[in-house]
């Protein structure tokens, strides 16, 4: 009976019918691996992917162009859809000169002060340049050496006791000498800071005692005469803009109204912004108006133009 038993277990344990079930669960379990729904919903998670990433893109792209839309917009004058052309202007000095140092050395004294009204040729600043001083005197110790022995030759040539050569060595050495004298006496000059016109003191940017290099900043000084105002202005105004042209100008710091007369056109439009520079000048008399303000323009239409009226310009 044991016996039969373990066989009948054995038998069991290897029955076609058991054998075929575990293959037939092989089967269903790789088929499922592969099962045609699966495939067809891992495909549409990946296009889903595709279709998120492309998604992106877009609203990348749609940001990008915002901002470049944006950028178009601020160089661009503001139309008003009910009024004239508003364009922002920049007032501009005259004249300006920065001052900067041409050789090192360090400041000895400065004589005036932020904002100062100056006049051409007064001395503002001035550096010590004591060793220059020092290497200019060398230098006139030389030349003068140099004449010495010069008109010794000289003197010996007359006697036939000197070559030409020599007197002519002699004389070089003058030139020399004195050329480097010369050199030293420019330079002392660039320890002087002088104004190159009439004027006010915009900015100092170094102290008494300071140690500078060369082509350091040292005083900003601008004009005391006709200010300017520098625009850029539509390019559909080229065909009617001349100069001599006027513009309303409202400035403001002192909320002032100031005519402007155009008396520099550039030579290009910005291809970018569809605008070209122009500069104006303002009146004689706008004290209170300082460089550096800025304010909003309108142009003043001729009388006898009238295309100006579609481009947003004022009836004079």
């Amino acid at each position: 009976m044991n016996n039969n038993k373990t066989t009948v277990d054995d038998a069991a344990l290897i029955h076609p019918t058991k054998m075929h079930m575990n293959n037939n669960k092989t089967l269903v379990d790789d088929a499922a691996l592969i099962h045609p729904t699966k495939l067809i919903m891992n495909a549409k998670k990946m296009v889903d992917g595709l279709r998120r990433s492309d998604k992106r893109s877009v609203i990348r792209q749609k940001l990008i162009a915002g901002v470049l839309c944006a950028l178009a917009c601020l160089s661009t004058p503001a139309l008003a859809a009910d009024g004239p052309t508003k364009v922002r202007f920049l007032v501009l000095a005259n004249r300006e000169s920065p001052l900067s140092s041409v050789v090192p050395g360090r400041m000895a004294k400065i004589n005036v002060e932020l904002g100062d009204a100056v006049t051409q040729g007064k001395v503002l600043a001035s550096m010590d340049c004591s060793d220059l001083v020092a290497r200019k005197n060398a230098a006139e110790a030389e030349f003068h050496a140099a004449q010495l022995r010069y008109e010794a030759k000289a003197k010996l040539q007359g006697l036939q006791s000197a070559a030409a050569l020599e007197v002519g060595l002699a004389a070089s050495e003058v030139n020399r000498t004195k050329g480097q004298m010369g050199i030293f006496d420019a330079q002392l000059a660039q320890c002087k800071f002088i104004a190159p016109f009439n004027g006010r003191v915009a900015k100092i940017y170094v102290k008494e005692g300071q140690g500078i290099g060369a082509g350091a900043p040292v005083i900003d000084l601008v004009g005391s005469g006709t200010l300017r105002a520098r625009l850029n202005v539509p390019s559909s105004w080229v065909s009617w803009l001349k100069l001599g042209s006027q513009l309303n100008a409202s400035v403001g710091e002192t909320g002032k109204q100031y005519p402007l007369t155009v008396t520099h056109i550039s030579g290009k439009v910005d291809a970018v912004s569809q605008t070209i520079e122009i500069e104006t000048r303002f009146p004689d008399k706008t004290d209170d108006v300082l460089p550096g303000m800025s304010g909003q323009a309108v142009a003043v239409c001729p009388p006898d133009e009238n295309r100006c009226l579609n481009n947003g310009a004022v009836n004079s």
